[in-house]
């Protein structure tokens, strides 16, 4: 009895110890998992990438600097020009600039002195200046102000251009350069450059930068016509007018007498012979003694 006892107390100490071991429902010899099981989804995964061993800090892009904008070198240059009363008694205003007109890298003076009218506002005359260097100018309706262009491109010179509305519209263009100390007359042109005085209105005269000046010209043959017109500079520091031998005219007349035609300037075999009253049209001329 007391055998069956001490066997009976032995088993229950053995199933005690099991129980403090481990937990009911878990077999004998198993690990308890404590992850929870991850569910399969269609979501992707992303993988990281593994790390480098020895990262590099990239360093900050480093500011550029600020760089000076060139000096504007197209045909029309965008300068600070000052005007003031003149303190000499015989002129009225002085208009002036400063810029570098012969490349050499120095600065160079500009002054455009406007002489008094005792009669009218308008300016007849003005003395241009350059340093030490001047030209005198008569004219009529002369705008009081000077442009500093830049003709071609091909070269290192600026120019001065200074315009005028002339007794009867009668638009007029004069251009110089300073070259080697010495300030010159390029050339007289036709046409008004930039705006006419109190308007918005942009006179005919046209740079292209290339050394190509255009602008309207008055024609000079049977009535008042006007014609595209150009000039070039040369090597030679000419601006030289770029001739045709026609100009368009497309003018219709109505003959007021019997007039004979030839067949060209070259051939003077008479051609057709207009009635009065008939019709024409003049399609083109030399702007000299021909008309076609």
């Amino acid at each position: 009895m007391k055998k069956s006892l001490s066997t009976l107390i032995l088993i229950a100490v053995f199933i005690a110890l099991i129980i403090g071991c481990s937990k009911l429902g878990v077999p004998i010899g198993t690990v308890e998992n404590n992850v929870p099981e991850e569910t399969a989804t269609n979501s992707p995964v992303d993988e990281e990438e593994p790390a480098e061993e020895n990262p590099v800090e990239e360093e900050p892009l480093a500011e550029e600097p600020e760089t000076e904008l060139p000096p504007d070198v197209g045909p029309y240059l965008d300068i600070q020009i000052n005007e003031a009363p003149s303190q000499e008694e015989k002129y009225d205003k002085e208009i002036t600039a400063e810029i570098d007109l012969d490349g050499d890298g120095s600065i160079d003076q500009i002054m455009l002195k406007t002489e008094k009218n005792p009669y009218y506002d308008e300016v007849l005359s003005y003395v241009l200046l350059v340093n030490d260097e001047e030209i005198t100018y008569e004219g009529s309706m002369i705008d009081p102000l000077f442009h500093v262009v830049n003709i071609s491109s091909k070269d290192s010179y600026l120019e001065i251009a200074v315009s005028e509305e002339g007794p009867s519209s009668d638009f007029l263009t004069v251009f110089y350069r300073y070259k080697n100390g010495e300030l010159t007359k390029l050339a007289e042109i036709q046409g008004f450059l930039g705006k006419y005085p109190g308007s918005d209105t942009v006179g005919d005269v046209k740079l292209d930068g290339n050394g190509r000046i255009s602008t309207r010209t008055r024609g000079e043959v049977i009535q008042t016509w006007f014609y595209d017109d150009s000039y070039l500079l040369t090597e030679e520091d000419e601006l030289l007018k770029e001739e045709k031998d026609f100009y368009p005219f497309e003018t219709e007349v109505k003959l007021l007498k019997e007039l004979k035609t030839v067949t060209s300037p070259d051939n003077t075999t008479e051609a057709y012979v207009f009635k009065p009253g008939e019709s024409a049209t003049l399609l083109e001329t030399d702007n000299k003694e021909w008309v076609s």
